[in-house]
């Protein structure tokens, strides 16, 4: 083979080498750099989405709840008419999510018959609560509902007190929360809770029901 036909083979043969050897280093390059960048992104929370999974929800948590307020309450062993009444309101519960919250709620109301007697309607529920039209933020109007037990008692003074036993019960309300700081609300609530009277065998019970307005001081604790 001639001198010029060796040079020539020779050429052909590193063409491709020379230009996968160009080639090479930018590809690796670049595969180098987006595998870098990614964990550094992960780091970061720049991925979207990946910081707000990791936070708690507004309404997700230790559930903490104290209410005052009043209503109109009705005992129908008292007769058709309805007494004045204080609410003093308590709920311990969690948040699961801004969607869904359940707690226990101990309730009481006091009034007056038409006796001049002291007269106090009470109730254990357990309860859920789910929010109707809210933001991420905890702002909203919310249902709640639950069922539980719940009796009364009488105090006509001299140390004479006489108790119910516990009935039955059935509670809800509609409320709105006011988010003020991200862990404290303030909760106006408009609520109704119904238990039974129990009577002895042969006399049909009682049952007592009040309707009213309270207002929760409301603590969400992530």
């Amino acid at each position: 083979m001639s001198k010029v036909a060796c040079t020539a083979l020779a050429l052909l043969a590193e063409i491709p080498c020379s230009a996968r050897a160009a080639e090479g280093p930018a590809l690796d390059g670049s595969l180098l750099d987006r595998s870098e960048a990614q964990p550094e992104l992960m780091r970061r929370n720049y991925s979207p989405g990946y910081g707000r999974r990791n936070e708690p929800q507004a309404r997700q948590g230790l559930l903490l709840s104290l209410g005052l307020g009043g209503g109109s309450l009705y005992l129908s062993n008292e007769g058709p008419g309805r007494l004045g009444a204080a609410d003093v309101d308590f709920r311990l519960g969690y948040g699961f999510s801004d969607r869904f919250q359940m707690f226990m709620d101990f309730n009481t109301d006091v009034g007056r018959t038409n006796y001049g007697n002291s007269v106090g309607s009470w109730t254990w529920t357990l309860r859920g609560q789910t929010v109707l039209v809210g933001d991420r933020a905890g702002n909203g109007l919310n249902a709640n509902f639950g069922a539980g037990f719940g009796g009364i008692t009488y105090d006509a003074g001299y140390a004479y007190r006489s108790s119910s036993p516990a009935g039955f019960a059935l509670a809800g309300g509609l409320s709105y929360d006011a988010r003020l700081t991200p862990w404290f609300a303030i909760s106006p609530e408009f609520f109704v809770t119904w238990h039974q009277i129990p009577n002895v065998p042969g006399v049909p019970d009682d049952v007592s029901s009040i309707y009213g307005v309270r207002f929760n001081l409301l603590w969400y604790l992530h």
